[in-house]
């Protein structure tokens, strides 16, 4: 049986129906599990494991991470948060799938990322197997890409840091979650970390322009000065006001994995493939 934290969310929720509609027993580890979760168990970042969490679970596909965390409770949820559920699964025999990120990388300036990159390598030591996505989208996507297409289906008009300039690279989420079934199932040889998105990089103007397009509209850009921007969202967070971007993220998306990092990561067998309108409208 394969356990997925994170079930409730966008990542995790596809990777636990994918799952389940390929015929693998999955379990969701939720935190707050109901009748809608099917099959589902109770865990929580950073509280004491239950001591029957992990009966019959050989693999935890780990996509938990807490966004709601701020200044070291970033390190404290989701990097020591998660230890006991790595260490539990690892004196049982079983081995945990990291869903990380391309945000992940030596030299990291966000927290974000080099709190998910001191988890992969915690992973990784205990013979886990790590996946970074890039930014991941499809049919009603959540994060930032859905994010992007609410916001283009009202105006084609959109304020972006720098014009949108920043690098990144692109995951399909139906790829994502057919990989994660076939390490799971041992189709396709663990490790990593795996670098799992479409091999070239675009720019989040262009993936703005994309979806503007897929809607019959032309996009207008208002570059807003990055600088400006981060002092803004530092502003708000010192004045404890929650903002759905943070600053950090912000940092991950200006300071990107160099790409002869990218080229250095080893490749998964699965082809991802480019962002097309096909993939993500219904």
């Amino acid at each position: 049986m394969i356990g997925v934290t994170g079930a409730n969310g966008y990542v995790g929720g596809r990777i636990l129906a994918h799952l389940r509609a390929s015929g693998i027993e999955a379990v969701a580890l939720v935190r707050r599990p109901s009748a809608a979760d099917g099959p589902a168990r109770r865990y929580a970042l950073a509280e004491p494991l239950e001591p029957s969490l992990l009966d019959g679970i050989q693999t935890v596909v780990h996509a938990a991470y807490d966004a709601s965390a701020r200044g070291p409770d970033i390190r404290a949820r989701n990097v020591t948060g998660s230890l006991p559920l790595l260490e539990g699964l690892h004196e049982r025999g079983g081995r945990m799938l990291m869903v990380s990120s391309l945000s992940a990388f030596a030299g990291a300036r966000s927290q974000y990322g080099r709190a998910k990159l001191e988890l992969e390598r915690a992973v990784l030591g205990r013979d886990g197997t790590v996946l970074r996505p890039g930014l991941v989208f499809g049919v009603g996507a959540g994060g930032l890409f859905g994010a992007m297409v609410s916001a283009l289906s009202r105006r084609a008009l959109l304020p972006m840091i720098g014009g949108g300039s920043q690098r990144l690279f692109v995951t399909h989420d139906g790829h994502l979650s057919e990989l994660v079934a076939d390490l799971v199932r041992g189709r396709a040889e663990g490790g990593g970390p795996l670098f799992a998105a479409h091999e070239a990089p675009t720019t989040l103007r262009s993936i703005a322009e994309q979806i503007a397009g897929a809607g019959g509209r032309r996009l207008v850009v208002i570059p807003l000065p990055p600088a400006l921007v981060a002092l803004g969202l530092r502003s708000a967070e010192i004045a404890g006001i929650r903002l759905p971007f943070r600053s950090d993220s912000l940092r991950s998306l200006s300071h990107p994995i160099g790409l002869d990092e990218v080229s250095s990561l080893a490749r998964s067998p699965i082809a991802f493939p480019a962002l097309a309108p096909e993939l993500w409208l219904s």
